[in-house]
């Protein structure tokens, strides 16, 4: 099914050169704001969407700050309703306007505001600048829930086949996600046979599992637990199940064993049966990778083995929804064979697939319900999407989210798909987390078939974050080739192609990823440098990060870092616009040994000013170097005077072309010539626009474990006393349990989630303190 091209060398060649061009329309003083954050406060309790209108409000802001571009978060209604973040995705063409989920709004908004925002992110009256806005685009997957359940043969033949095609063995179906089914069966005594496969056969405590049946229309609410015991493995050793709804807990013993269990139906019913696998840890019952496999591989009744026949395997890959009435809006539902496995042939791989490394892995299911992209159909509707919220929502370009998740093929198609903007291909990045060799590989691969695109800097983001995070001990000789831009290992690319950052909302919800001190190095380097700079929302506006895991862990952002990358920005969009050289590495700095502490590059200018020399402290007192400032294809600056940028403080160039530059403790400087230096004043803020208040910030929440065992725990820490409500709702946003209501002392606070009869699957505890509130997305095991 994957599709191949041949392209001879004049046709490659071709296409290259016409990228390359293309490449050059992106102006090199471009910066862009990823303008949300992880869990941004949402008014959940009316189910009401504001952060269009917050970025609405900030438009004229970030215009005069000098921001080009803003990506968004994925605009499209999300599985988890009102609190999803939109990497959940339901319904692509819903973007806050149809009423499903529980909600008509997304977590940002409605569509209506949405449309106003990018609006004023394009309104260029009174002459006001032009505000690009790039979508998150999610092309990899689709999630759903229970209402979307189906018969799904493929997955059926695909478990039942143990993973086993072609003479490979690939990674089983998620067992709990697969739902069993004997339709309408008839009274009498079953005997269910469970066996394991792709298991862990050096670890016993490793290849457990619950096994829940019911045959009465109980439900699985009840958390009533029994043992399977030896020998149940069939030949008239066999475990009595016990009561409908029930659970038993089980190890698979060794290769080839298997459980048996017998239920009684006295009256004709469906016979349900789910599966999770398991692992027991010290004593204690834990979750496990549901790529461990168990299936009910026999299921004998009156001498017939009805596994073969009458067994159903159920998923949730039968996606509907309300007719959409818009301008270009599709109408279309999904089933499973728009996902892996689609048939006999098909497969599932994991995350190490096709070589390691993070090679490209379009077989994985890694997130929701895994599109299969070598399908035309799927192929073709979501190209038809993508032009779509071009032509009609007026997005200029996307963020295209988990490109490892699908072929390079299908991505070129897609962009190439796209209405042309002012004659060119839109701007598009992709997320391709991985080494420098995987995202060079990726954005040459499109190239070669005529598609542009750029690649995060993941290699730069670690770079910078050492430094930031560091002290003197971090030797500044390893920016000379740090990042995609300045590779010297062969796996580089060039300043158009790349967009750097410090943070992002995947790492701004983990602790262990984030800057947490001296942004405004690291905004120092990006900002200067080729790439296009990509400013982090909660740095610019000083929004305290909290770890999505653990809430203990946060980080605060000084409200002098938005002073510092207005200043970048200023001497981005008025000096610098060319290539770069290092300095204090090809220039013959002096002391060399300052090279370790002190890093010096030149910048070439745009066409109007002759560039910068940007200089970074690592050390904890003022200090500098002399450097000579000569670089390959810049113009000479010798016998010139140059000018601190934003102290006014002048250096000679001597007649040999060498000059002193140096930069205060854990800071930075930027030199000009003299002749090209303008005063910089800071930009307008946006005076009298409210911050949307942080939910964080009034309390501190944790869920332990999560996903849910029956020992859940809600430990809630208030900063002051408060009048607390805390409800849970299901996925489609219905209240499930109230668990507490009245008021509470400052101090920590726990409560048990184990009296609450729920059945599994994924819900939203919501706390609400003094009229702010918190959300807290849990999972709840059967």
């Amino acid at each position: 099914m994957k599709k191949n091209f041949y392209l001879g060398l004049k046709v490659t060649l071709a296409l290259t050169l016409l990228v390359s061009f293309l490449n050059l329309n992106h102006a090199q003083d471009d910066a862009m704001m990823q303008a949300f954050y992880w869990d941004l406060p949402v008014d959940d309790v009316n189910k009401n969407g504001t952060w269009w209108d917050n970025l609405t409000n900030k438009a004229d802001e970030l215009k005069a700050a000098g921001i080009t571009g803003i990506w968004i978060p994925a605009p499209s209604k999300g599985n988890w309703g009102i609190w999803d973040m939109g990497y959940g995705i339901y319904d692509h063409y819903d973007l806050g306007n149809y009423n499903q989920k529980g909600t008509v709004e997304t977590r940002f908004g409605s569509r209506a505001e949405l449309e106003n925002m990018i609006a004023e992110m394009h309104n260029t009256s009174g002459g006001r600048e032009y505000i690009s806005v790039y979508a998150d685009a999610v092309l990899n997957h689709v999630y759903s829930s229970d209402e979307n359940e189906e018969v799904n043969p493929a997955v059926k033949g695909y478990v039942f086949d143990e993973a086993f095609r072609g003479g490979t063995q690939y990674v089983p179906y998620p067992t709990n996600e697969i739902k069993w089914v004997i339709p309408n069966a008839g009274t009498g005594d079953y005997y269910i046979k469970i066996k394991g496969y792709a298991l862990n056969w050096n670890d016993f405590y490793q290849r457990a599992y619950d096994c829940q049946i019911d045959w009465t229309g109980a439900g699985f609410g009840s958390s009533t637990y029994g043992w399977e015991s030896e020998p149940n493995n069939g030949g008239g050793d066999t475990d009595n199940f016990g009561a409908s709804g029930t659970t038993m807990r089980g190890f698979i013993g060794y290769y080839g064993d298997i459980d048996e269990y017998k239920i009684t139906v006295t009256s004709s019913h469906d016979i349900v049966i789910k599966l999770t696998a398991r692992k027991e840890v010290g004593g204690s019952w834990e979750w496990n990778n549901q790529e461990n496999g168990y299936y009910p591989f026999e299921i004998w009744y009156n001498g017939q083995n009805l596994a073969n026949s009458a067994l159903e395997a159920r998923t949730n890959t039968h996606i509907t929804y309300v007719n959409h009435t818009g301008a270009g809006e599709a109408n279309y539902e999904w089933n499973y064979d728009d996902f892996h496995p689609v048939d006999g042939n098909d497969f599932l791989t994991g995350w190490d697939w096709n070589g390691g490394n993070s090679a490209i892995i379009p077989n994985t299911k890694g997130f929701g319900n895994d599109f299969n992209t070598y399908s035309s159909t799927v192929q073709s509707r979501l190209e038809d999407w993508g032009y779509w919220m071009a032509d009609e929502i007026n997005f200029d370009g996307f963020r295209l989210d988990f490109v490892r998740g699908f072929q390079i093929d299908f991505v070129s198609d897609w962009i190439k798909n796209l209405p042309l903007l002012n004659g060119n291909q839109r701007f598009i990045v992709g997320e391709y987390w991985g080494p420098a060799s995987r995202i060079q590989e990726w954005v040459q691969g499109l190239q070669a078939q005529g598609a542009d695109a750029d690649g995060f800097d993941f290699p730069l983001k670690g770079s910078l974050t050492g430094m930031c995070n560091g002290d003197a001990g971090f030797d500044m000789t390893w920016l000379n080739n740090a990042g995609m831009v300045r590779n010297n290992s062969g796996d580089g690319l060039g300043g158009t192609q790349v967009v750097t950052w410090l943070d992002n909302h995947d790492t701004g919800k983990e602790h262990d990823k984030w800057v947490t001190k001296d942004w405004h190095m690291g905004y120092a380097y990006i900002l200067t440098h080729e790439g296009r700079p990509c400013i982090f929302y909660p740095h610019y506006y000083g929004v305290t990060l909290v770890d999505n895991h653990d809430a203990s862990h946060t980080v605060n952002i000084p409200s002098s870092l938005q002073d510092d990358i207005n200043k970048l920005l200023f001497v981005r969009k008025t000096y610098l616009g060319g290539g770069l050289e290092v300095l204090t590495q090809t220039g013959n700095p002096y002391p060399s040994s300052a090279t370790s502490d002190v890093y010096v590059a030149r910048r070439d200018g745009n066409g109007t000013k002759d560039g910068a020399i940007v200089v970074i402290n690592n050390s904890n007192s003022t200090k500098g170097v002399w450097v000579g400032t000569s670089a390959t294809g810049m113009s000479s600056w010798a016998n010139t005077t140059l000018k601190n940028a934003f102290t006014g403080a002048s250096s000679s160039v001597y007649g040999d072309g060498r000059t002193w530059v140096e930069a205060p403790a854990r800071g930075y400087a930027v030199y000009v010539q003299s002749s090209d230096y303008v005063a910089y004043s800071a930009p307008k803020s946006a005076a009298g626009v409210a911050e949307i208040a942080q939910q964080e910030s009034e309390l501190n929440v944790s869920v332990y474990p999560n996903p849910v065992s029956a020992n859940a725990y809600l430990n809630v820490n208030l900063n002051a006393a408060a009048k607390v409500e805390i409800n849970m709702y299901d996925a489609i946003g219905r209240n499930v349990a109230n668990i507490y209501a009245g008021e509470l002392a400052m101090g920590n606070h726990g409560f048990t989630l184990a009296d609450y009869d729920l059945d599994g699957g994924t819900y939203i505890v919501q706390i609400a303190a003094n009229n702010k509130v918190f959300t807290k997305q849990i999972v709840i095991l059967d």
